[in-house]
């Protein structure tokens, strides 16, 4: 567990009600991430939702010829993770720690669950997801425009 002030520093829990944001706070946990640890590949069970509490993470697509592209770097404050709620629950790229990491690591199957029994969380946090992917995508657009 972590403490809900914690979560309470980043904007994606800042309409979520203080009962939901202790319930979030009883299924993460501080995690640290040397640098360089590839953390999950494409393809991966995704495990954990994480907000970054310190470092940096690549963001790689892997092209049809084997190249990898970096479409972004999470810092601070950035979810990592989304796939933790969105079907099929599988990573879709490759994440590694540029610098080492301390995370808050939430149980991606018991936040769906949480989600279940609280819709209104499950909206709010689907909305940050949705705003995450839709940057996500636009730095994709732009690596792929590069392209020769």
């Amino acid at each position: 567990m972590i403490s809900p002030e914690v979560l309470r520093r980043y904007p994606y829990f800042a309409q979520i009600s203080d009962e939901s944001v202790k319930q979030l706070a009883m299924l993460a946990e501080e995690k640290r991430v040397p640098a360089g640890t590839i953390m999950f590949r494409g393809g991966d069970p995704a495990a954990h939702l994480s907000v970054i509490l310190k470092g940096e993470v690549s963001i790689q697509y892997e092209l049809g010829n084997g190249e990898l592209r970096t479409v972004d770097n999470l810092v601070a404050g950035d979810l990592l993770g989304w796939s933790a709620l969105v079907e099929p629950y599988r990573y879709t790229a490759i994440a590694t720690a540029v610098q080492g990491l301390e995370l808050a690591a939430i149980d991606a199957a018991k936040l769906r669950d949480l989600c279940e029994r609280d819709p209104l969380l499950g909206y709010r946090l689907l909305t940050q997801v949705a705003k995450l992917l839709a940057h996500r995508l636009e730095g994709a657009r732009v690596q792929l425009a590069a392209i020769d």
